[in-house]
């Protein structure tokens, strides 16, 4: 992980599509689920079919990258121990941070605070700007070659 931007790992998977949860590394997956894990609030139990609603909503915003639907990033969240769920499947909770290990509780106070929506968009944005001005550069060259 680069130092300078903690997190540069999950800001090149953000912008792309189809990643699927299980081809990825454990700490991409991790980085990935701890951005996940912040669609469900903190403060109390959800429903089953409010976290459905959170977890599709995010399926097509902050994490439209991944290649899963809202039933397998669920089941991901609470095996991997980023939420509980009562032992019926009716009541959903994050896990508060003081109770996670150390290196969740790393992953998510690095999250905290953050505006995922927004900070997803800025990086897809930043690449989309990146792969303009390289489309333009080769246009121009095409241009140039085309003239003489």
């Amino acid at each position: 992980m680069n130092v300078a931007d903690p997190l540069a790992l999950l800001s090149a998977l953000v912008v792309k599509t189809g990643v699927a949860l299980g081809g990825l590394s454990e700490s991409e997956r991790a980085q990935v689920l701890a951005l996940a894990a912040g669609c469900l609030a903190e403060d109390g139990p959800a429903s089953e079919a409010a976290v459905n609603r959170l977890l599709k909503n995010a399926l097509e915003n902050e994490l439209a990258f991944l290649g899963t639907d809202h039933v397998e990033l669920r089941r991901w969240l609470v095996d991997a121990g980023w939420w509980q769920r009562d032992g019926f499947g009716h009541e959903y909770r994050r896990v508060p941070v003081g109770m996670l290990p150390l290196p969740m509780q790393e992953r998510a106070l690095l999250l905290r605070g953050l505006d995922a929506a927004a900070w997803v968009q800025a990086r897809r944005d930043e690449v989309a700007t990146r792969r303009a001005a390289r489309h333009a550069e080769w246009q121009a060259r095409q241009n140039v070659g085309g003239l003489s």
